[in-house]
């Protein structure tokens, strides 16, 4: 009774049952998928739903001090990624696309406002 997996495993789409886990880029592809539907959004990250102005706002609030900002996307793409350059020690915030980008980015405005 007491045999030992070599493979561990994971469940499956249907309810209670469990399969054999899947390796390569097919299963990185569909981990990621299962987790944004699992966190309400199957959509990733996109930098098209922000609003232009706010971008350019925060930018100059952050610049205006000596700072750097940087834009980019977690690995999987499946979040925001802004990183903060200058202040301190170098710092990166994810914000998930089910997160306003917009209100996260008046926050830094009002931040690093004058």
């Amino acid at each position: 009774m007491n045999e030992k997996r070599t493979k561990s495993r994971s469940y499956s789409a249907n309810a209670g049952t469990l399969a054999e886990p899947k390796s390569g880029a097919s299963a990185s592809v569909e981990q990621r998928s299962n987790r944004r539907r699992n966190r309400g959004n199957s959509d990733p990250a996109q930098w098209q739903s922000a609003d232009p102005a706010r971008i350019a706002a925060a930018i100059a609030a952050v610049t205006s001090h000596g700072y750097a900002i940087r834009f980019g996307y977690t690995r999987d793409g499946g979040a925001f990624a802004i990183g903060v350059i200058g202040d301190g020690e170098p710092f990166t915030e994810f914000i998930r696309p089910t997160e306003d980008i917009d209100v996260y980015l008046d926050g830094i405005v009002l931040d690093y406002g004058k």
